[in-house]
Formats: structure tokens, C-alpha cells, sequence
């Protein structure tokens, strides 16, 4: 396997020109603002000609991975020039796919090195399985490249801290794929709860709850020979972790179930629902620090029959100075109030409470504070007012442009994927509740054994020859 060379000098000054003529096109384009006035996005360039497109290459061409491509394809200012991915089914289907459009004939790739060393790719899309998220952006970054990372941002706390110094150190775009951030109704919300609206906050409440069978994902097949016949690599899929034999559910989707690659339901969906509650929370959008005190977790595997290593239940609750906040699910009973989603999140304030989801927003008033039985603040049930996926993609293609932050930066993926984390170490710890050392970046508490636990799996070791410092393989 090659080392990772530096970005050509050639492809250098094309990226430059591509900002360049982007900030000449601002003068004569106005800004464009969010509707809750929460962040800025400029206009798209359109006065960078048709060759200079914002190229793209993109690394795990799955599920998400596909839905990603067909978001470039749309778009008439980026052109998914090359596809890689560990499967050659899925490759060879998203080929098909890109050359839909017509005058794309992508290059299709094994390795996501040759992603990287392109000199004609201008920006990354990473949708691999979690544990590939970080070696795939240090590389990246490393490379100059702008970068599309899908949520969370890693598998442990010590990857997360690896890309956001490898990110800021090379000076790339980087955009996380937690794309609620860019609805229009979740900015509306985080503001009202910035502004004050139902008062001071002092306990948020996150849930995803889902109706799978008690048979969950089942046991999986083991014929790792049928499967690499049909183009898998599974060495390389395990990558840095530690190598098992070879089972479908830890594999393409399911991978999530499994605390070798990932967290459970606590990082599939906490790091879009933490992730906002982490945003109203806090003033600083653009490097978020946010961290709580100490975290328990409660839950385990009770029943769900299948080969899964993470919880099908599980209740966290975070303690910050002045607030509490929580995540729970359950995988197996979906049942929530008649007022609820199957996911949302709920601002408990001293004058009433918000809760926000992809199908909207609500706000109730409490009565205790009313004067003269007048309600404390205006009820108000509001839907969605537009996508998440289309603005997403337009504020990283804008940012690429003119070389700002996008709206969901290094920073505010891996504040959000460590508090999931911190949740999952608590749970590998056994349900221990642990204080949590923001300045030291290390769980501290009582119970020696669970901290020393805890501390082991968000500070996971680097196995096969892979290493979180450059060139990163060493095999």
C-alpha cells in the first residue's frame, strides 16, 4: 500500500482560483442568511465556468454513500469523477448510477488511497462504515482536499481529536453529514431557545425509539468465501480494528450494531439528535466546546435475539453546570406519547417547553409562572419548511468556494460524536457513573475499574498496521 503524497502544486492553484473567482462573485451577489439568522451562507459562484466544477471523489459507495452521490449529481456546480468502495457490487452499482447522468463516467477504485492521491478530485465524500471515517479524513486533509464526512465523526474520542487537528493543521473545508442542522425549522428552534423563549433551560431530553422484531438482525451468514466471490474485502473492511471472522452483520449497514465499528443507536442517531440539543445549548457555532460533568448509562442487551454487541436499550443521562441531558431508546417497543415522534428533542425552560424533529417543532407553556392565569409565552405548532439534505450540500459547495466554515464543522461533529461516545464508554464500564475531565480529555471517578475501562475504549489501540499518525500504514 503507497504512502499518501502532498497535493500537486497544479491542483493547488486551480482550488485557489476556484475561491478566488468565488469571492469576485460575492461582490456582486448578496448573502444569503438562514431564516432563524443562525448562520450565513453565502451565494453559489456562478461565474466560475463550466470546467470548473468542484470535482469529487467519493469513498464507500453503500446506502448513504449512493444517496450522497445522487445529492452531487443534482447539483450542476460539483461532477463525482471517481468511486471507491470495498464491495465491488456496491461499486459497480453506483457507477451505473452516476452515468445515469449524462457526460459522467466516474473511475472505479479499490483502495481509497488512489481517491486521495487524484490530483483532479477537489473534494472527498466519505460514507463509510464509522471506523473508516478518520483514516479517510487524515488522509484527506493531508492531501488538501475538501471534505464530506457522514455522522459520527469517529469510533473512539482519540479519532475525533485526530481529524479536527489534522483538519485545522492542512486549513481544508470540512462539512459533517448531520444535516438537520441545515433545516430551517431546527436553526428556528436552536435561536428560540438561545433567545430565551421558554426561559432559562435546565433539562433536555433526546429519544429514538423503533419497533424491530425480537429477532433483530438475526445471526448472519459466515460464507466469507461466497461473499468475497462477489468482490467483498474483508481484511480490509476491519481496517484498524481487530480482525474476527468474517459475519454479514457486521458488515454492510448492521456494522453499526457492533462496538468494534460503532455505538449502537446512540451514535446511528444521537449524533443528529445530541447534536442539536448540544447547538441550542451553547453560543459558540463554529468551534463548540460544550462537554457535561459526569455520565451514566443504563441499558443492555435484554431482548433482541440476534448477534449485535450494542444495547437494544439504553437511558444516558449527561450533567452539565446547570442542566441535565438525556438519550434514550429502545429497539424493540416504539410506543410515545400521542404528542410525540418516534425521535425528537425536548427543551424543558422556566417558562415552557419545545419540542423539535424532522416533522417540525411545538411549543407548550407552563402554567406555574402565568400572571393572572395569562399564558407565559406564545403556543405554537410549526412544520418543516424545506429539506435538510439539498441545503446541506449547498452550504458545503459554498464553503468549498470561499473557503469559510460550513455550518456543521470538524468541531461541531466531534463535540457531538464524544458525547455519544462518553455514553458508550459508560456503558462498557458496566452502567458506572463517571466524571468526565474536559481539560485532560479522560473519564476520572471512584470506581478505578470502570474509569480504567472507559478510558481503554475511548482511547481504542490502532491494530494491523494502521496508526492515527502519518503515513497513517505501516503494514
Amino acid at each position: 500500500m503507497s504512502e499518501t503524497p502532498k497535493t500537486p502544486k497544479a491542483t493547488e492553484s486551480r482550488r485557489k482560483f476556484i475561491k478566488t473567482a468565488a469571492a469576485a462573485g460575492a461582490t456582486v451577489a448578496a448573502a444569503q442568511s438562514a431564516s432563524a439568522g443562525v448562520y450565513k451562507s453565502i451565494l453559489p459562484s456562478t461565474i466560475l465556468g463550466a470546467n470548473e466544477k468542484i470535482r469529487t471523489g467519493h469513498i464507500g459507495v453503500g446506502g448513504m454513500g449512493s444517496a450522497d452521490l445522487v445529492f452531487v449529481m443534482k447539483r450542476n456546480d460539483m461532477e463525482p469523477i471517481a468511486l471507491c468502495d470495498l464491495y465491488q457490487k456496491n461499486l459497480d452499482k453506483a457507477h451505473t448510477l452516476a452515468k445515469r447522468k449524462p457526460g459522467l463516467d466516474p473511475t472505479k477504485h479499490h483502495d481509497f488511497r488512489e481517491i486521495i492521491e487524484n490530483k483532479d478530485v477537489d473534494a472527498v465524500v466519505i460514507a463509510t462504515p464509522d471506523h473508516w471515517h478518520c483514516l479517510c479524513t487524515l488522509h484527506a486533509a493531508d492531501a488538501g482536499k475538501a471534505i464530506y464526512c457522514e455522522k459520527p465523526a469517529a469510533t473512539t474520542i482519540e479519532e475525533g481529536a485526530a481529524m479536527v487537528k489534522a483538519v485545522r493543521s492542512n486549513n481544508v473545508v470540512f462539512q459533517a453529514g448531520n444535516m438537520q442542522r441545515s433545516g430551517q425549522h431546527f436553526q428556528e428552534a436552536v435561536q428560540m431557545i438561545r433567545s430565551g423563549y421558554i426561559g432559562k433551560v435546565h433539562r433536555v431530553e433526546t429519544w429514538i425509539h423503533d419497533n424491530e422484531p425480537i429477532a433483530g438482525i438475526g445471526m448472519g451468514e459466515n460464507d466469507q468465501a461466497k461473499y468475497e466471490e462477489r468482490g467483498l474485502d474483508w481484511d480490509f473492511h476491519q481496517g484498524w480494528t481487530k480482525h474476527v471472522p468474517f459475519n454479514t452483520n457486521r458488515w454492510i449497514y448492521n456494522f453499526r450494531w457492533f462496538l468494534d465499528y460503532s455505538g449502537g443507536k446512540i451514535t446511528d442517531w444521537g449524533a443528529h439528535l445530541l447534536d442539536i440539543a448540544l447547538w441550542a445549548m451553547e453560543d459558540e457555532d463554529v468551534k463548540p466546546n460544550l462537554q457535561p460533568k459526569s455520565v451514566v448509562a443504563n441499558g443492555g442487551k435484554w431482548v433482541l435475539e440476534d448477534n449485535r454487541t450494542t444495547p437494544d436499550t439504553m437511558d444516558v443521562l449527561f450533567e452539565f453546570d446547570d442542566f441535565t441531558m438525556s438519550f434514550e431508546n429502545r429497539v424493540w417497543n416504539g410506543h410515545v406519547p400521542a404528542d410525540a415522534d418516534s425521535h425528537g428533542i425536548m427543551f424543558h425552560g422556566t417558562l415552557g417547553s419545545l419540542q423539535v424533529s424532522r416533522g417540525g417543532y411545538q411549543v407548550w407553556a407552563t402554567d406555574n409562572n402565568a400572571d393572572k392565569g395569562k399564558k407565559t409565552l406564545e403556543e405554537k405548532k410549526v412544520a418543516p419548511y424545506g429539506p435538510l439534505n439539498e441545503p446541506h450540500w449547498e452550504n458545503f459547495a459554498n464553503c468549498v468556494r470561499s473557503g469559510e466554515n460550513p455550518i456543521s464543522t470538524v468541531e461541531v461533529i466531534h463535540n457531538t460524536t464524544r458525547l455519544c461516545h462518553l455514553g458508550t464508554c459508560s456503558y462498557v464500564a458496566g452502567g458506572a457513573k463517571l466524571g468526565w475531565d474536559a481539560d485532560k480529555q479522560k473519564f476520572t471517578g471512584a470506581d478505578r475499574k470502570a474509569v480504567k475501562k472507559a478510558n481503554k475504549h475511548a482511547y481504542r489501540k490502532y491494530n494491523n498496521g494502521w496508526s492515527l499518525k502519518a503515513p497513517y500504514y505501516r503494514g
